[in-house]
């Protein structure tokens, strides 16, 4: 190869290399405006008024959106397992009643809060985001089951 053509592969390679580059930067934007949107138009929830939901006797679907080998790793007590990219067919499936009240969990709160605002779009009424979710439940001290 030439000393042109090198020079063209360079500055090709180093072209795409920025593209690629801005291309998932943007796109990282983007998912965490979607989240902090998600986060604006759901009610959020600390874990320990969780716990106090829970010690109160409170009814409520508790519902874990991480994936299996996350929810095997340690949940907590109660929890469906319902994966975030079953929830739409899970969700209308298994819970008829619109008035349903949810509270959807993850690790740090963001998958949830996409969840939860998935859940609103499809009618229910009375949704919660675990704000801190597991690390936030864990923090504390809360017992995880596995």
């Amino acid at each position: 190869m030439n000393k042109r053509n090198a020079l063209k592969l360079t500055l090709t390679l180093a072209l795409v290399f920025i593209s690629l580059s801005y291309s998932v930067s943007s796109a990282d934007q983007i998912v965490d405006q979607m989240v902090r949107d998600a986060r604006a138009a759901v009610k959020e929830i600390s874990a320990r008024e969780l716990k106090e939901m829970m010690d109160q006797g409170k009814k409520f679907a508790l519902i874990d959106v991480r994936e299996k080998n996350e929810y095997d790793g340690g949940h907590i007590k109660g929890s469906i397992h319902i994966p975030r990219g079953l929830l739409e067919w899970a969700l209308t499936e298994n819970f008829k009643d619109k008035n349903t009240p949810f509270v959807f969990y993850c690790e740090s709160g963001a998958r949830s809060a996409l969840s939860s605002q998935l859940a609103q779009r499809l009618g229910y009424k009375n949704v919660m985001n675990l704000r801190g979710s597991m690390r936030e439940w864990r923090a504390i001290g809360y017992k995880v089951y596995k």
